[in-house]
């Protein structure tokens, strides 16, 4: 059984059919792993009412107001095609395995970042999980916390460099089942056009903020049935 996130302190179970009754009628299936406060799926949800957009965190407290926002009647801001989860990446459950046509991880944090950058193959596989065959991966790191002050937690943590990636992130994503086929720092006005508060932090006063795309495909012979 699955967990909803409605609002702050109000979570629900959620069967597989009531997920799917949400995903019925919509042309694309959109999953924000690691959304944080969930703005971004809210944000998409609206600019593409036909997708159905699915925030994923472990923590409820920071998705929880804009899930209670997104629950409204459409003429006071709600979402009826957002949803959010309590879900981590390292236990995806198995109503999630394939649900996604696109899988974006944007500016991970804490054990999500730690899982990609040092590869643990729960991390890579539940990310692989949540798709499709052939189904879209983004995911966009930052490179500015090792610019600066250096958070205690991160401090062995190697940084995300285009090195780095190819070396050890790239083929671990691989063998994980999602095939990695571009690997590049975003341009300036790219990384200032990511629609998340996190994003925003980090580039707020930088002219171009460090921000490593990569880009792949989750490969159909690993994508769950």
């Amino acid at each position: 059984m699955l967990t909803r996130v409605l609002g702050p302190g109000r979570t629900v179970p959620m069967a597989p059919a009531d997920l799917e009754s949400l995903r019925a009628g919509t042309t694309r299936t959109v999953v924000d792993l690691g959304t944080g406060d969930g703005r971004a799926v809210h944000h998409l949800a609206g600019a593409h009412p036909d997708w159905f957009c699915l925030g994923l965190d472990a923590l409820d407290d920071a998705m929880a107001e804009t899930a209670a926002r997104s629950v409204r009647k459409p003429a006071r801001g709600g979402r009826p095609n957002a949803c959010f989860l309590r879900v981590s990446a390292e236990a995806v459950p198995e109503e999630l395995h394939g649900v996604a046509d696109e899988v974006r991880v944007t500016l991970p944090w804490g054990r999500l970042l730690e899982g990609i950058v040092v590869p643990d193959p729960a991390v890579l596989c539940g990310i692989a999980a949540l798709g499709c065959p052939g189904a879209e991966v983004v995911v966009v790191l930052n490179g500015e916390i090792w610019a600066e002050s250096l958070p205690a937690r991160f401090r062995d943590l190697p940084a995300p460099t285009t090195e780095h990636v190819a070396a050890v992130v790239t083929p671990a994503l691989g063998a994980a089942g999602v095939t990695i086929d571009e690997v590049r720092w975003l341009t300036a006005e790219e990384a200032h056009a990511i629609p998340t508060t996190w994003a925003r932090r980090l580039g707020h006063g930088r002219p171009h903020p460090r921000f490593l795309l990569l880009g792949g495909r989750v490969s159909a012979s690993s994508a769950p049935p």
